[in-house]
């Protein structure tokens, strides 16, 4: 099933540390990143995106690294 546009997914990258990241699908924003994937949950559980970044990405912004910190 796959999730709704009101519910965020949130799929996860490994880094080349090893570290994993869990991304938000609604907001595109980074969630969390720790050294062990179950270590993610809580914070994707606890997610809340930002709407002003939800305007942005609605209107085809597409977070950088750099971009990502200033929202």
């Amino acid at each position: 099933m796959m999730p709704s546009p009101a519910q965020p997914h949130f799929p996860h990258r490994q880094n080349g540390d090893g570290s994993y990241d869990s991304i938000c699908t609604r907001c595109l924003a980074t969630v969390a990143t720790a050294q062990k994937e179950e270590q993610l949950y809580p914070c994707e559980l606890a997610h809340v995106c930002d709407r002003l970044r939800l305007y942005k990405v609605s209107q085809g912004w597409w977070p950088s690294a750099a971009a990502s910190k200033d929202v």
